[in-house]
């Protein structure tokens, strides 16, 4: 067994190049060195190899026992390291199970605080009528309402008041509510806590126009809709399109979009920058007009869709879009819903510009001709409205591309508006459609609305999985 084992003896050769011979001088210097030397190379020569089979076992099992102790204090000290992250997760588990509800003051607090701001801002700058109230904690198309409304209402006229209030606020514990259009969907501006809803309804004024740097410093309770009216001498707009009574400061707390983003985006798009009222009456900017974007924090994007949980927004400072040259709407019906969910799909996939694509199923076309409010009567079908803007050009291309959608998805009609006023009726269909529902609700009926979203891909999915079998 010895000697049928590949261990190689270490030859005279190998030695002469591993361990040279000492020399005369060394040997002279070191005599013990020398014979130990000598010893070592008598034995090789003799043919007796040192590295026989039960030597080098023997080392085996030495450096085996060597590793596998080593790798037992690793495991051990992995062990204990998982042990304490372990500690760790059930330790933050057990501080969030344990976290408290906020704390604000209360009644008495809430009447101190009114007081202070009476005597400091006027007896008219806070309301406690019960009607302002309820319209300012409750709304009839709202999915969800708080159970308790706003203990008072306050109306600023400039940012140094919001400021006031928020630090007579901060002084009581009374929680504070921003509120300007109150179009919200899913009670955005409720009170769930009571305290004070503060109300822009007296800062609503475009503060300057940059035209030529396409941009405006708007106040929060300015409507869009008005916005744009007054910007339409300069040939610019604002292009994001929510609801039609909505307002900037909403708008930018509820990051919200419209019929427009398909093509412009959603609000966090157009926000150059903020003043805000931190809740302690601190007044910030979040950063200057000049649109660098990698400037610092990304405060703005923090502030825009916090829903005026961080802060209260009274000046902002907005992007704006040239006027397009041409702009056509068009309306296109198809034989069910999920081919018009289908089209749509496609005419994004193809990168068509668009400027806005809407759909509504065959029932809500009938609740918008029984409400009446479009001046005409529509096809009871699942539709599609279009808007095409650009150059003329352009708006033939994408019209050109999109009926070849559309007859690919079996669409039974496609027309357009004649003129701007037969463009604003039809697209009106899409924008009553709220009222319209609400309008012929039963007595004592509630309406429900929310969005829902999936990946584009679904889009027809989830449309027909809402269909009737």
């Amino acid at each position: 067994m010895k000697a049928t084992l590949p261990l190689r003896s270490f030859s005279a050769s190998c030695r002469s190049q591993v361990r040279p011979t000492p020399t005369k001088s060394l040997r002279a210097k070191n005599t013990q060195t020398t014979q130990s030397s000598r010893r070592w190379n008598s034995s090789t020569s003799s043919g007796n190899a040192f590295w026989t089979t039960s030597r080098a076992l023997v080392l085996a099992t030495v450096v085996g026992a060597g590793a596998y102790a080593a790798a037992s204090r690793s495991s051990a000290s992995r062990s204990s390291a998982s042990r304490s992250s372990a500690s760790a997760v059930a330790v933050t588990k057990t501080a969030a199970a344990t976290a408290k509800e906020p704390t604000y003051g209360d009644i008495r607090q809430f009447e101190k605080a009114i007081a202070e701001l009476r005597a400091e801002l006027g007896e008219d700058a806070i309301s406690t009528d019960n009607d302002d109230l309820h319209a300012h904690g409750y709304s009839e198309w709202s999915t969800v309402n708080a159970e308790r409304l706003p203990v008072a209402i306050a109306y600023p006229k400039s940012t140094e008041e919001v400021s006031k209030i928020a630090k007579v606020c901060h002084k009581y514990r009374m929680p504070m509510v921003p509120y300007s259009g109150g179009s919200s969907l899913e009670a955005n501006f409720s009170a769930p806590y009571g305290g004070m809803t503060i109300d822009f309804a007296f800062m609503d004024k475009i503060l300057e126009v940059h035209a030529d740097d396409m941009d405006v410093v708007v106040q929060p309770s300015i409507p869009w809709m008005q916005l744009n009216s007054d910007l339409a001498s300069t040939g610019l707009f604002f292009p994001v399109d929510p609801g039609p009574s909505a307002k900037i400061g909403g708008m930018v707390g509820t990051n919200c979009s419209g019929t427009n983003a398909v093509r412009y985006g959603t609000m966090k798009d157009w926000v150059i920058n903020l003043t805000v009222v931190l809740a302690d009456g601190r007044i910030i900017k979040t950063r200057r007009r000049p649109r660098k974007t990698s400037a610092g924090y990304n405060l703005t994007g923090m502030f825009v869709g916090s829903e005026g949980t961080l802060g209260i927004v009274t000046e902002i400072t907005l992007k704006l879009a040239p006027i397009p040259d041409e702009l056509r709407v068009g309306v296109v019906t198809f034989p069910t819903v999920r081919d018009a969910a289908a089209a749509a799909m496609q005419v994004i996939r193809k990168s068509i510009p668009v400027q806005a694509m809407e759909i509504m199923d065959e029932v809500q076309m009938n609740v918008i001709n029984r409400a009446g409010g479009t001046g005409r009567t529509w096809r009871e079908e699942p539709t599609l409205f279009f808007k095409f803007s650009g150059t003329t050009a352009q708006v033939a291309d994408s019209i050109q591309n999109t009926k070849k959608i559309a007859q690919d998805n079996k669409s039974t009609s496609f027309e357009f508006a004649k003129d701007d006023q037969e463009a604003h009726a039809l697209w009106s269909a899409r924008k009553e459609s709220l009222w319209s529902n609400l309008a012929l609700r039963p007595e004592e009926g509630e309406v429900w609305s929310t969005d829902v979203a999936v990946p584009l891909s679904r889009l027809p999915d989830i449309i027909g999985a809402f269909l009737p079998t």
